[in-house]
């Protein structure tokens, strides 16, 4: 009686890739990627050429300031907290802690720390776009601002805000930082494609929502940081699938 025995064959790199391909999420097409950034690019257009200001504050504004529950003063209140009283002091605090985590330093950081994990992960070249992505931002934003240069509201200006309004620095870098850091990081396999979305949307717009609420942006700007952050997160994205799939 005889017995025979069957060697299994050693994987090839081409099997490996297929196998690796299937266990990856399926990501969007650069067409798909291309059409988001030029949507965030019509959002900025858009309310950049909105009409702000108060008396007649453009319907937007007002929408987006209903929404965040913002109240802004039609003159200097004796409380007011910017002069060390009371009023909205509460949620000025809470306002400025979330504005913080858009802040440069906060969103330039994160960017870093992702890109070294995937620089280690995956090569130098996939990880540029990551980190890239705030910065292209901050570059657009000082652009569109000192060429747009809307006069900022009456509660910003009290308080020595003197540059130019549009668009919120913090939307932009919220948006565009929590673009880069979700997509990645659903295509890496780290997140959830749904807790990407619901933190990167809570990011992006606490973010802009919190300039808004204090008074340091119209809603407007909040929009048009938006719009640009989501553009430049997109670009960025596109930038880093192709970057991965030359690394195959």
């Amino acid at each position: 009686m005889t017995t025979s025995t069957t060697k299994a064959r050693p994987a090839t790199s081409r099997s490996r890739a297929a196998e690796r391909a299937r266990r990856e999420p399926p990501r969007p097409s650069a067409a798909a990627l291309l059409a988001t950034a030029a949507a965030g690019v019509g959002v900025l257009v858009a309310t950049g050429l909105a009409r702000t200001g108060r008396p007649p504050a453009a319907p937007l504004d007002r929408l987006v300031r209903r929404g965040f529950r913002a109240r802004w003063p039609d003159r200097v209140p004796k409380d007011a907290w910017w002069l060390g009283g009371r009023r909205h002091t509460r949620g000025h605090a809470v306002s400025e802690a979330i504005g913080g985590l858009t802040g440069e330093l906060a969103t330039i950081g994160a960017g870093a720390a992702a890109a070294l994990a995937v620089a280690r992960r995956r090569g130098p070249r996939p990880a540029l776009p990551v980190v890239a992505a705030v910065p292209l931002g901050l570059a657009a934003h000082a652009a569109v601002k000192y060429s747009v240069r809307r006069p900022r509201p009456l509660t910003a200006r009290i308080t020595g805000k003197h540059t130019p309004s549009f668009p919120s620095g913090h939307a932009a870098r919220g948006a565009a930082a929590a673009g880069i850091l979700g997509y990645v990081g659903v295509r890496e396999g780290v997140v959830p494609a749904a807790a990407a979305l619901a933190l990167g949307t809570a990011l992006a717009v606490g973010g802009g929502g919190s300039r808004v609420y204090v008074g340091r942006h119209w809603g407007t700007d909040a929009l048009g940081g938006w719009g640009l952050g989501v553009a430049a997160a997109a670009v960025c994205a596109l930038w880093y699938d192709r970057a991965r799939a030359t690394q195959r």
